[in-house]
């Protein structure tokens, strides 16, 4: 039988009397992060990455890699924020509430593929507010199309003045890694992986509290729950450095699907690796596909002139 989620008030109440995490800072500097009104006493959390240049993808040795991770050199040209945690049903529940928007599993006849006790099943009444499991406020929304987080990029671009988006493939891994080289943003050892991340059978066959793991190091909840939406058409990378690499061409797979990355709380331990890629068609609504959002970082500013306090003396 199909467990009903809690509703959205008492989510928000939730979030409130637990100190949901979407304004924590923990160790990290209050300058690297970027917060964002959603109104209600809801925040979203972003953190700055820096500019820089990352391997991307695997290595030939690394156990369990899927043949589409080829290595290649990665530059990352421009400073951006990126959601500290996937978007939650708290944020979420904000853009329906303001927009009256309807999310493709609500709004099509067949609904969503949300969890009926053994699997992904597809039925009328899944969609982001029925998975099939419970879930609360601070748990990451669920099945949304690639369309849907689109709808709620916009709103949120609307609402901050800022151009908030997706990812790009590149920037999601480049911000998992946080400047390391290993399989996992915490190792290369498959079982420390449950410190940092949800997945099939630890997860238990649901989502998890968005802060329920540990960050990578710049501040990061960022691999397993759920798998994350990003911007790129799935295809093989190309070969050769890139910089700042963006798949836009649909037609260089079997079909045209869109990328997602981290893994899931359905998918094994191997899933959500770093390097790891996941694809599905854009329309998919499932119960284990979320998001986080991206958006620029201002350049900095130039440097002040220097002000002479005095007239120099004159050269003799």
């Amino acid at each position: 039988m199909m467990k009903s989620l809690v509703k959205a008030r008492g989510w928000l109440v939730h979030a409130l009397c637990t100190g949901l995490v979407l304004s924590c800072r923990d160790a990290i500097s209050a300058d690297s992060f970027l917060t964002l009104d959603l109104g209600e006493h809801v925040s979203l959390d972003l953190v700055l990455v820096r500019h820089g240049s990352f391997q991307m993808g695997s290595p030939p040795n690394e156990p369990k890699r899927n043949s589409d991770e080829a290595q290649r050199a990665v530059t990352i040209t421009k400073d951006y924020y990126i959601g500290r945690f996937p978007v939650t049903l708290v944020q979420f529940d904000r853009f329906i509430s303001q927009t009256q928007y309807r999310t493709e599993a609500e709004a099509g006849p067949s609904g969503g593929f949300g969890w009926d006790g053994s699997k992904l099943k597809q039925e009328a009444g899944f969609n982001w507010r029925n998975t099939g499991f419970e879930q609360n406020g601070d748990q990451p929304v669920t099945t949304v199309s690639y369309a849907d987080t689109l709808e709620f990029c916009d709103w949120l671009s609307r609402k901050s003045g800022r151009a908030i988006s997706l990812p790009t493939e590149a920037q999601w891994e480049y911000a998992c890694r946080a400047g390391t080289t290993t399989a996992w943003h915490n190792g290369n050892d498959p079982t420390q992986a449950g410190e940092i991340a949800w997945f099939k059978p630890r997860s238990q066959n649901a989502t998890h509290p968005v802060d329920s793991a540990k960050p990578n190091s710049w501040g990061l909840y960022i691999g397993g729950n759920v798998n994350e939406w990003c911007k790129d058409w799935y295809a093989p990378y190309a070969s050769g450095p890139s910089t700042d690499p963006e798949q836009t061409n649909p037609s260089l797979s079997d079909k045209p699907r869109r990328v997602l990355r981290g893994g899931s709380w359905l998918r094994e331990v191997q899933h959500t690796r770093s390097a790891a890629r996941f694809r599905n068609d854009p329309g998919s609504r499932n119960a284990d596909n979320g998001f986080r959002i991206v958006c620029n970082a201002p350049p900095e500013p130039a440097p002040a002139p220097k002000i002479l306090l005095e007239e120099p003396e004159p050269k003799k």
